[in-house]
């Protein structure tokens, strides 16, 4: 995989067990894993006395009056969706819909031997409407609490064990893998970008072709003035792509836009929340040596969690230019989607909104992980 998350332990309370058995969870005995498919995928070694886990909370009322409560998935999974759990010594109903984030059930994992394995939506829910209720968006600082249980299905009756971490993400260099390799949240996103925006949503297959198909992309609109914004992620996952932009960008636009009446190209860069920038915009210009320049200073680094700022760099691109041609198109390149929730203030609405005021016509390129 492209993108290896690491799951960085900080043991935030030790936690005093009244029981004999071993129910504590260490370093050691967490993986997580980012996949294609979609989310984070989490293993927790198995220990003799551990024979079923739950993710909950991290904070609880020390007085023992507030419910501590469970972290649960929107909807059904093929990983947890039809674990059992047992609460108040009744099993939960599947007609009840609750996906609570659970494993009474031990797969073979090639680090950790047997383990439990729990996957992890982006956004995770705990309590119900008629109590204290919420989301929370997984993302890098995220508390979790992975409560061991002697008994399975997250039996109360049995001995049990808190055991809180807190997630830091990072992204490290790209591994080779084979063509077509897409992030399901990121195709999901890039389409809807780009049928919002009446754009295409375009796969390139490797850094070798991602000229090709920004050229066959501006092919279409031969003849007409024409506007340019290329809104593109600079994370660290990008770093095999920047620099086939550096060499090949500018010589395929000298050649194309020669047969266009007049011409303008900008770019918004963009990264995450907390780091070196969230967006950075290279205003409109028909100077190709300045756009070089620009081209050659982008440094690739950050990132943390997977989804990233895309929302935000197509708002600015929208917003932060003077879009005047005939043809008015905004190209997004990048591999990772938005935050499934905003962190900001911008939405996707505000983009869709932005985008259809000034008519500009916006092509999602994704690229494989």
């Amino acid at each position: 995989m492209k993108k290896w998350v690491f799951l960085v332990i900080i043991l935030i309370i030790a936690g005093n067990s009244l029981h004999s058995q071993d129910l504590s969870i260490n370093a050691d005995d967490l993986l997580l894993e980012l996949r294609v498919e979609g989310g984070y995928h989490l293993f927790i070694r198995k220990k003799p006395d551990i024979n079923s886990v739950l993710l909950t909370e991290t904070t609880r009322d020390p007085l023992m009056r507030a419910d501590n409560y469970a972290y649960r998935a929107g909807e059904w999974n093929a990983i947890n969706g039809d674990e059992i759990r047992i609460l108040n010594g009744v099993p939960i109903s599947r007609e009840s819909r609750i996906y609570s984030l659970i494993s009474s059930t031990v797969v073979n994992h090639p680090v950790l031997g047997q383990a439990f394995h729990i996957y992890l939506p982006y956004v995770l829910y705990y309590g119900y409407p008629n109590t204290r209720h919420g989301e929370v968006i997984l993302t890098d600082g995220t508390f979790l609490n992975i409560r061991s249980f002697a008994l399975p299905y997250a039996d109360y009756r049995g001995a049990f064990l808190d055991n809180p971490f807190m997630l830091e993400a990072r992204q490290e260099p790209e591994q080779i893998q084979p063509d077509g390799n897409y992030m399901r949240e990121a195709v999901d996103a890039f389409a809807e970008i780009a049928k919002s925006g009446s754009g295409e949503l375009i796969f390139s297959q490797s850094p070798d072709n991602v000229i090709e198909l920004i050229q066959s992309v501006l092919q279409k609109e031969k003849g007409k003035t024409l506007d340019l914004v290329i809104c593109l992620d600079t994370t660290n996952s990008m770093r095999k792509y920047i620099d086939p932009l550096r060499s090949g960008l500018i010589p395929m636009l000298q050649d194309i836009l020669s047969e266009f009446p007049s011409f303008k190209i900008g770019m918004v860069l963009y990264k995450d929340y907390g780091d070196v920038y969230l967006t950075r915009v290279i205003p409109f210009t028909a100077d190709f040596e300045i756009f070089q320049r620009e081209l050659n200073i982008i440094r690739v680094g950050g990132g943390g969690d997977i989804p990233e700022a895309v929302h935000e760099a197509l708002y600015d691109g929208a917003t932060k230019f003077a879009w005047e041609a005939q043809a008015r198109v905004m190209l997004l390149i990048g591999d990772a989607p938005p935050h499934p929730r905003p962190r900001g203030r911008i939405t996707k609405a505000m983009v869709d909104s932005a985008v259809d005021e000034r008519n500009i016509t916006v092509h999602a390129m994704i690229l494989p992980q």
